[in-house]
């Protein structure tokens, strides 16, 4: 008659050939069937803390950000802090805009915006601000502009009002 031990035993030792037979298809395999499973593991970790350690020794001996704004004329937008800059590429210095309306009119119409980290701004040179005070941060749809005549103030070459009240201009500017 078995014992209680030997039942345990036998049931341990019919798991480990239904886990082989699974995991590697030879239920008598001489190795252990997650050993494999295990080495891989081990393997894969020592792979990840050397890439990390590959990273973070290169990230100490080239720091910095990303400087990839400066190539071209852009609105630069430091997106810790919302500051708004020109860089138009020419003269190495950002130029503080007052809002966007004066950097489209500054840069052009094609300007494109470049949001920015403070660490990649650190070391270039901040000019003057440019821009018109009190100007909009936002402009109006192309197809939304009033094309027609505008009412305006104007005063004789004295310095004298004229005997209108007023004048009209056309606003219709033909562009390139």
């Amino acid at each position: 008659m078995q014992s209680k031990r030997d039942q345990v035993q036998a049931h341990g030792f019919m798991m480990g050939r239904l886990s082989s037979g699974l995991l590697m298809a030879d239920p008598d395999a001489p190795e252990s069937p997650l050993g494999r499973t295990t080495r891989g593991v081990v393997f894969g970790l020592l792979v990840t803390v050397l890439i990390g350690a590959g990273a973070t020794v290169y990230g100490l001996l080239r720091p910095g950000g990303n400087d990839t704004w400066r190539k071209g004329e852009h609105l630069v937008v430091n997106r810790d802090t919302g500051a708004r800059y020109l860089w138009t590429g020419t003269d190495g210095v950002l130029h503080p805009v007052r809002n966007y309306a004066s950097a489209r009119l500054i840069g052009g119409s094609d300007l494109k915006s470049v949001d920015v980290s403070t660490a990649s701004l650190r070391d270039v040179p901040v000019g003057t601000p440019a821009g018109i005070p009190g100007a909009p941060d936002t402009l109006p749809d192309p197809g939304r502009l009033d094309t027609g005549a505008w009412h305006m103030c104007v005063t004789g070459p004295d310095g004298a009002l004229p005997s209108t009240s007023g004048g009209v201009a056309d606003a219709g500017v033909d562009r390139p």
